[in-house]
């Protein structure tokens, strides 16, 4: 294979696993399940194919993975819109800890050993079984748990501590530029962010890595160059 067909080959797939990546969108690896990483992993073995494979035209390959991007799409789509369709793809959580106790029905049906329990319980800083109430093996292959009442903190409403909501936060400046559509919705103006800068010790907009305001109309300000 010629350096030129490499380029070429490269810079196609590239832009066509963009693409695709962009339409699979950000829960390929956020939620991640067995089926994620293996629609994963095959995507990669596929783009390794269509770039190093001179047996594999470019047409026939890139006709391959987006037939498989699609498939993957397909699968999420019916995750969607069908409950049953949910369960057979995706699998569900499996109840592993019940009632203070190891539920070993779950355990079996998890594949789940008490040393890998106890592994991802230790993940989420519980290291005493006695404080937990009860626990899922999750779609991801991670453990999710409910402490025991007596065991959570106190919240706000129990300590009758009324804090107000500081609301939706604009970020109106990153990297030097002024984002004027988060300044209008902050109902703020461009007089206003000369005011604060200066009452921050800031010349101009451009020295301002960020900037952000809450409903409380609470001002955070990092500079770009902090000494």
């Amino acid at each position: 294979m010629e350096f030129n067909e490499m380029a070429l080959r490269t810079v196609i797939t590239f832009v066509t696993l963009y693409i695709l990546a962009r339409i699979l969108g950000k829960k390929l690896i956020a939620q991640m399940t067995f089926f994620d990483f293996v629609a994963g992993v095959s995507l990669g073995s596929i783009v390794s194919g269509i770039m190093f494979s001179s047996n594999i035209t470019k047409t026939v390959g890139l006709f391959g993975l987006v037939i498989f991007a699609l498939l993957a799409l397909l699968v999420d789509f019916i995750s969607l819109k069908s409950f049953k369709g949910r369960k057979i793809l995706n699998d569900e959580p499996t109840l592993v800890f019940k009632d203070g106790k190891v539920y070993e029905e779950g355990m079996s049906k998890a594949r789940l050993t008490m040393d890998e329990l106890l592994f991802q319980l230790r993940k989420k800083k519980i290291f005493y079984l006695d404080e937990i109430d009860f626990a899922f093996f999750e779609t991801d292959g991670s453990v999710s748990a409910m402490k025991k009442k007596k065991q959570l903190p106190p919240t706000k409403q129990e300590l009758q501590i009324n804090t107000a909501s500081r609301g939706v936060p604009q970020t109106f400046i990153i990297d030097g530029k002024l984002l004027s559509n988060s300044l209008k919705a902050a109902g703020k103006d461009e007089k206003w962010v000369q005011s604060i800068l200066q009452t921050n010790g800031i010349l101009k907009v451009a020295d301002v890595a960020i900037a952000q305001i809450d409903e409380q109309n609470k001002v955070y300000i990092d500079k770009r160059h902090d000494k």
